[in-house]
Protein backbone atom coordinates (compact mmCIF):
# COMPACT_ATOMS: atom_id res chain seq x y z
CA UNK A 1 0.00 0.00 0.00
CA UNK A 2 1.26 3.72 -1.48
CA UNK A 3 0.71 5.26 2.26
CA UNK A 4 2.16 8.82 0.91
CA UNK A 5 -0.80 8.58 -1.72
CA UNK A 6 -3.20 7.99 1.04
CA UNK A 7 -2.00 10.98 3.40
CA UNK A 8 -3.89 14.46 3.22
CA UNK A 9 -1.66 17.31 2.61
CA UNK A 10 -2.25 18.09 6.94
CA UNK A 11 -0.66 14.63 8.10
CA UNK A 12 2.00 15.27 4.48
CA UNK A 13 2.99 18.11 6.73
CA UNK A 14 3.51 16.15 9.99
CA UNK A 15 5.66 13.91 8.53
CA UNK A 16 8.48 16.66 7.49
CA UNK A 17 7.86 18.72 10.93
CA UNK A 18 8.13 15.14 12.60
CA UNK A 19 11.78 14.05 11.03
CA UNK A 20 13.71 15.43 14.34
CA UNK A 21 17.06 14.72 13.50
CA UNK A 22 20.31 14.03 16.33
CA UNK A 23 23.51 13.20 16.17
CA UNK A 24 24.32 9.66 17.90
CA UNK A 25 27.30 9.73 20.23
CA UNK A 26 28.86 7.63 22.63
CA UNK A 27 25.95 8.19 25.18
CA UNK A 28 22.98 10.06 24.09
CA UNK A 29 19.62 11.19 25.79
CA UNK A 30 16.84 10.70 23.87
CA UNK A 31 13.31 11.94 24.22
CA UNK A 32 10.18 10.40 24.60
CA UNK A 33 7.95 10.70 21.44
CA UNK A 34 11.18 12.76 19.26
CA UNK A 35 12.83 10.14 16.01
CA UNK A 36 16.29 10.37 16.49
CA UNK A 37 18.55 9.93 13.36
CA UNK A 38 22.35 8.27 13.71
CA UNK A 39 24.45 6.41 11.72
CA UNK A 40 25.84 3.13 12.78
CA UNK A 41 29.85 2.87 11.99
CA UNK A 42 33.41 0.73 12.54
CA UNK A 43 34.05 3.77 14.96
CA UNK A 44 31.11 2.99 17.09
CA UNK A 45 31.99 1.02 20.21
CA UNK A 46 31.68 -3.01 19.74
CA UNK A 47 30.21 -5.62 21.78
CA UNK A 48 32.11 -8.58 22.52
CA UNK A 49 29.76 -11.30 22.19
CA UNK A 50 29.62 -10.58 18.15
CA UNK A 51 31.60 -7.99 17.12
CA UNK A 52 28.98 -5.88 16.53
CA UNK A 53 28.87 -1.86 16.57
CA UNK A 54 26.34 -0.24 18.69
CA UNK A 55 25.22 3.30 19.61
CA UNK A 56 23.93 4.09 22.92
CA UNK A 57 21.15 6.11 24.55
CA UNK A 58 20.12 7.24 27.75
CA UNK A 59 15.94 7.64 28.57
CA UNK A 60 14.58 8.71 31.50
CA UNK A 61 11.33 6.58 32.68
CA UNK A 62 8.58 6.18 35.05
CA UNK A 63 7.56 3.38 36.94
CA UNK A 64 5.11 0.93 36.10
CA UNK A 65 4.80 3.08 32.74
CA UNK A 66 4.68 0.87 29.51
CA UNK A 67 7.23 1.65 26.63
CA UNK A 68 7.95 1.18 23.17
CA UNK A 69 11.28 1.37 21.22
CA UNK A 70 11.16 1.05 17.52
CA UNK A 71 14.50 0.83 15.77
CA UNK A 72 14.55 1.30 11.61
CA UNK A 73 16.96 1.12 8.63
CA UNK A 74 16.96 0.63 5.32
CA UNK A 75 20.46 -0.17 5.21
CA UNK A 76 21.38 -2.94 8.03
CA UNK A 77 19.74 -5.55 9.83
CA UNK A 78 18.34 -3.53 13.40
CA UNK A 79 18.99 -4.79 16.58
CA UNK A 80 17.98 -3.45 19.63
CA UNK A 81 19.54 -4.36 23.23
CA UNK A 82 18.17 -2.03 26.54
CA UNK A 83 18.36 -2.58 30.44
CA UNK A 84 18.36 -0.70 33.51
CA UNK A 85 20.69 2.25 34.65
CA UNK A 86 23.72 4.46 32.73
CA UNK A 87 26.15 1.78 32.00
CA UNK A 88 25.41 1.46 28.05
CA UNK A 89 27.14 -1.96 27.93
CA UNK A 90 26.06 -5.84 28.55
CA UNK A 91 24.61 -7.47 30.35
CA UNK A 92 21.08 -6.39 28.88
CA UNK A 93 18.01 -7.09 30.20
CA UNK A 94 15.62 -7.55 26.90
CA UNK A 95 16.74 -7.63 23.00
CA UNK A 96 14.67 -7.94 20.34
CA UNK A 97 16.20 -8.57 16.66
CA UNK A 98 12.92 -8.54 14.30
CA UNK A 99 9.45 -7.00 14.08
CA UNK A 100 8.43 -10.27 12.40
CA UNK A 101 9.74 -12.91 9.93
CA UNK A 102 9.05 -10.33 7.24
CA UNK A 103 10.70 -6.75 8.65
CA UNK A 104 14.16 -6.88 9.80
CA UNK A 105 13.44 -3.47 11.76
CA UNK A 106 13.21 -3.66 16.03
CA UNK A 107 10.83 -3.36 17.96
CA UNK A 108 10.90 -3.50 21.87
CA UNK A 109 8.09 -3.35 24.56
CA UNK A 110 9.46 -2.59 28.32
CA UNK A 111 7.51 -1.59 31.60
CA UNK A 112 9.83 0.46 33.37
CA UNK A 113 10.85 -0.06 37.49
CA UNK A 114 11.49 3.89 37.08
CA UNK A 115 14.60 5.90 36.59
CA UNK A 116 16.96 5.97 33.33
CA UNK A 117 17.56 2.80 30.90
CA UNK A 118 20.12 2.59 28.28
CA UNK A 119 19.35 1.40 24.73
CA UNK A 120 21.91 -0.19 22.97
CA UNK A 121 20.92 0.86 18.84
CA UNK A 122 22.53 -2.23 17.34
CA UNK A 123 23.37 -4.49 14.52
CA UNK A 124 22.47 -8.54 13.91
CA UNK A 125 25.81 -8.71 12.89
CA UNK A 126 29.48 -7.65 12.76
CA UNK A 127 30.44 -5.57 9.79
CA UNK A 128 27.16 -4.18 9.24
CA UNK A 129 26.60 -0.19 9.05
CA UNK A 130 24.36 2.59 7.92
CA UNK A 131 21.70 4.98 8.70
CA UNK A 132 18.61 4.42 11.30
CA UNK A 133 16.11 5.88 13.45
CA UNK A 134 15.15 5.60 16.76
CA UNK A 135 12.42 6.69 18.65
CA UNK A 136 11.20 5.21 22.23
CA UNK A 137 7.36 6.40 22.84
CA UNK A 138 4.99 5.75 25.99
CA UNK A 139 2.42 3.38 25.60
CA UNK A 140 -1.23 2.95 27.02
CA UNK A 141 -1.30 6.70 27.91
CA UNK A 142 -4.31 9.11 26.90
CA UNK A 143 -1.38 11.95 26.38
CA UNK A 144 2.22 11.42 24.34
CA UNK A 145 5.31 14.04 24.74
CA UNK A 146 5.57 13.61 20.73
CA UNK A 147 5.11 16.89 18.87
CA UNK A 148 2.73 16.95 16.50
CA UNK A 149 1.98 20.18 14.98
CA UNK A 150 -1.86 21.91 14.99
CA UNK A 151 -4.20 20.15 12.16
CA UNK A 152 -6.88 22.39 10.36
CA UNK A 153 -9.28 20.07 7.91
CA UNK A 154 -9.26 21.18 4.45
CA UNK A 155 -12.32 22.97 3.05
CA UNK A 156 -11.47 21.00 -0.54
CA UNK A 157 -14.24 18.27 -0.35
CA UNK A 158 -11.25 15.57 -1.85
CA UNK A 159 -8.71 16.82 0.18
CA UNK A 160 -11.00 17.07 3.70
CA UNK A 161 -11.71 13.47 2.75
CA UNK A 162 -8.07 12.15 2.51
CA UNK A 163 -7.49 13.83 5.72
CA UNK A 164 -10.78 12.72 7.49
CA UNK A 165 -10.03 8.87 6.47
CA UNK A 166 -6.62 9.11 6.94
CA UNK A 167 -7.13 10.63 10.96
CA UNK A 168 -9.70 7.87 11.12
CA UNK A 169 -7.66 5.21 10.37
CA UNK A 170 -4.55 6.56 13.08
CA UNK A 171 -7.60 7.01 15.15
CA UNK A 172 -8.21 3.24 15.31
CA UNK A 173 -4.39 2.50 15.62
CA UNK A 174 -4.28 4.76 18.35
CA UNK A 175 -7.21 3.42 20.52
CA UNK A 176 -5.63 -0.03 20.30
CA UNK A 177 -2.24 0.86 21.63
CA UNK A 178 -4.54 2.83 24.56
CA UNK A 179 -6.72 0.04 25.30
CA UNK A 180 -3.50 -1.89 26.08
CA UNK A 181 -3.15 0.36 29.33
CA UNK A 182 -5.47 0.79 32.35
CA UNK A 183 -8.21 3.15 31.49
CA UNK A 184 -11.10 3.69 33.52
CA UNK A 185 -14.65 2.84 32.73
CA UNK A 186 -14.80 6.83 31.97
CA UNK A 187 -11.73 6.84 30.02
CA UNK A 188 -12.47 3.97 28.08
CA UNK A 189 -15.85 5.58 26.85
CA UNK A 190 -14.18 8.93 25.90
CA UNK A 191 -11.65 6.97 24.05
CA UNK A 192 -14.50 5.34 22.45
CA UNK A 193 -16.77 8.39 22.14
CA UNK A 194 -13.58 10.57 20.21
CA UNK A 195 -13.17 7.43 17.87
CA UNK A 196 -16.56 8.06 16.49
CA UNK A 197 -16.35 11.45 15.81
CA UNK A 198 -13.30 10.26 13.29
CA UNK A 199 -15.22 7.91 11.77
CA UNK A 200 -18.10 10.16 11.76
CA UNK A 201 -16.39 12.55 9.99
CA UNK A 202 -14.93 10.66 7.28
CA UNK A 203 -18.43 9.28 6.94
CA UNK A 204 -19.98 12.51 6.03
CA UNK A 205 -16.61 13.90 3.95
CA UNK A 206 -17.37 10.54 2.11
CA UNK A 207 -20.53 11.05 1.28
CA UNK A 208 -20.31 14.54 -0.23
CA UNK A 209 -17.88 13.16 -3.20
CA UNK A 210 -20.50 9.85 -3.18
CA UNK A 211 -18.53 7.31 -1.19
CA UNK A 212 -20.81 4.65 0.91
CA UNK A 213 -20.17 3.51 4.57
CA UNK A 214 -18.94 0.16 3.44
CA UNK A 215 -16.54 2.26 1.06
CA UNK A 216 -15.09 4.46 3.48
CA UNK A 217 -14.92 1.82 6.41
CA UNK A 218 -12.93 -0.35 3.63
CA UNK A 219 -10.85 1.95 2.72
CA UNK A 220 -10.14 3.24 6.45
CA UNK A 221 -9.66 -0.61 7.24
CA UNK A 222 -7.02 -0.65 4.33
CA UNK A 223 -4.86 2.26 5.46
CA UNK A 224 -4.80 1.36 9.01
CA UNK A 225 -3.79 -2.18 7.99
CA UNK A 226 -1.22 -0.80 5.69
CA UNK A 227 0.27 1.31 8.34
CA UNK A 228 0.34 -0.93 10.42
CA UNK A 229 2.80 -3.04 8.56
CA UNK A 230 5.17 0.15 8.04
CA UNK A 231 7.11 1.32 10.98
CA UNK A 232 8.57 4.01 9.29
CA UNK A 233 4.95 5.67 8.97
CA UNK A 234 4.27 5.21 12.44
CA UNK A 235 7.43 6.54 13.88
CA UNK A 236 7.26 9.36 11.89
CA UNK A 237 3.69 9.83 13.29
CA UNK A 238 3.32 8.12 16.20
CA UNK A 239 -0.78 6.79 16.36
CA UNK A 240 -1.64 8.01 19.92
CA UNK A 241 -0.46 11.94 19.48
CA UNK A 242 -1.45 12.13 15.88
CA UNK A 243 -5.23 10.85 17.20
CA UNK A 244 -5.00 13.76 19.49
CA UNK A 245 -3.96 16.18 16.96
CA UNK A 246 -6.50 15.10 14.13
CA UNK A 247 -9.18 15.44 17.60
CA UNK A 248 -7.93 18.67 17.74
CA UNK A 249 -8.82 19.61 14.33
CA UNK A 250 -12.22 18.11 15.02
CA UNK A 251 -12.72 20.99 17.81
CA UNK A 252 -12.32 18.19 20.63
Amino acid sequence: MRIGTLISTGLATLLAASALAGAASAQTAIRLGEPVRGTLSASDPVMEVDGSNYDCYIVSTRAGQSYAIDLTSTEFDTFIGMGPGRACQPPVEQTNDDVSEDNTNSRLIFTSSGGDYFILANSYAAGESGAYRLIVTERGTTTSTAHIPNLERPRDPEDRYEFDMTCSAFGTIGMMELMQGELSDAELQKVLADNYVLITNAEESGAAIGKSSDEVGNEVAGLAAGLLTDPDALTELPPVPTRAACLGASGL
